[in-house]
């Protein structure tokens, strides 16, 4: 009897696990596999935080810096629309963002209702990571009082450019600023390909710089008239 019990409860819980691993989304392509990694968390998903973090610095370069490429710049816009609640998120996200964000939302443990859980095991270690510590007070201070809110936290980093070399400090940007609230975006008749950056139209009225090929000066011949060669 305690052999067909454990038989039943052993197919149960294998039945749980397919079903989780199931309902668990994966993400069909990385298109930033060759940038430099992101976080070192072990969380079983290094690589797709290391995507979100890239997609979303792509997205944002594309709507507040398409033509100049301005890390820095694109940053500072997208926070400084953030504080003053103007992302216009539904013209800034691309189809693979989307496509990390679905996936994003299948780690259960990331999530706290539409919120970033700020006390999960990924976050935390992002935080514990963060080099600038000034920021990692201020976000520690919130957290443990309960009182964080992304827009408290994205007022202080309008004076700072820590993120254009914290790739942790980067990635809890993406995924508390950016992220956790596409959350709130009716996606069901969003045109996603209008976001996708075009191509710069080349000039053809602009002259070549290049220098251009000097003719060799014709060679000169000797005159030998007169002269003994013998």
């Amino acid at each position: 009897m305690n052999t067909r019990i454990f038989k039943i409860a052993l197919v149960v819980i294998m039945a749980v696990n397919l079903s989780c691993k199931k309902s668990e989304a994966k993400l069909s392509e990385f298109k930033y596999a060759d940038q430099p990694n992101a976080v070192a968390c072990k969380s079983g998903y290094d690589d797709l935080l290391k995507e979100a973090l890239y997609a979303f610095e792509s997205d944002i370069l594309n709507k507040y810096d398409q033509k100049g490429q301005n890390k820095l710049r694109a940053y500072r816009a997208y926070i400084s629309n953030v504080v003053s609640n103007r992302t216009e998120l539904e013209k800034t996200v691309t189809p693979h963002t989307k496509a990390v964000f679905d996936v994003l939302k299948s780690k259960t443990e990331l999530w706290d209702g539409n919120h970033l859980n700020y006390n999960s095991v990924v976050v935390s270690c992002i935080l514990e990571n963060m080099m600038d510590k000034g920021l990692k007070q201020s976000l520690n201070s919130l957290i443990t009082t309960n009182s964080m809110r992304s827009e408290l936290f994205a007022a202080p980093l309008r004076s700072s450019t820590s993120y254009a070399r914290d790739t942790y400090l980067a990635t809890f940007v993406a995924l508390d600023l950016y992220y956790s609230k596409l959350n709130t975006v009716d996606f069901t008749n969003l045109d996603l390909s209008a976001n996708i950056a075009k191509a710069q139209p080349i000039d053809f009225n602009k002259k070549p710089t290049a220098t251009p090929i000097q003719e060799k000066a014709p060679t000169k011949e000797v005159d030998h008239t007169g002269h003994n060669h013998d």
